[in-house]
């Protein structure tokens, strides 16, 4: 069980930035597995300063960036579509939401009778709109926080 608690802490040990528990250091003077892993772990620590350092190629840096960028841009992309999709699916709520306040009260029917339309947008609108007030307030809040949300999904945080 003292082999793999130690595992993980072993090359912190090896290169003096960890030093190890009381009983760490009594089971690494009696376990020949953790004295080996310790000793390859110190001696890769020494010579790893050795080894020549390969020197990476120029465009390395802006492939890397380059890469970086198209992953951002997919990402992003992938939520765009989303956003998108929720704001047309919003956009459709709003619409429907419309259209059925016109239906409900009573300014779509299949055939339109244009004499009864001019006499309810005359004395009787008053009447069929006061009682729609907080479905129509509450669209219009709804087209705003979208139209708001849509503003600050798109504007630059960066900057």
């Amino acid at each position: 069980m003292r082999c793999e608690h130690l595992e993980p802490t072993m090359e912190a040990i090896a290169d003096g930035s960890q030093e190890p528990g009381a009983e760490d250091r009594d089971h690494l003077q009696t376990c020949p597995v953790c004295q080996s892993r310790l000793a390859r772990a110190r001696m890769i620590h020494e010579w790893l300063p050795l080894r020549d350092v390969p020197t990476p190629p120029a465009s390395f840096t802006a492939g890397v960036m380059a890469r970086v960028g198209r992953e951002r841009w997919r990402t992003e992309r992938v939520f765009d579509l989303g956003f998108n999709v929720a704001i047309a699916a919003g956009v459709m709520l709003i619409a429907g939401g419309g259209a059925g306040l016109a239906w409900s009260l009573g300014f779509l029917n299949i055939s339109i009778d244009w004499a009864a339309l001019a006499v309810a947008a005359g004395s009787n609108l008053g009447d069929r709109v006061v009682p729609q007030i907080q479905t129509i307030g509450m669209a219009a809040m709804l087209l705003t926080m979208t139209l708001a949300l849509w503003w600050w999904a798109e504007t630059d945080s960066s900057v």
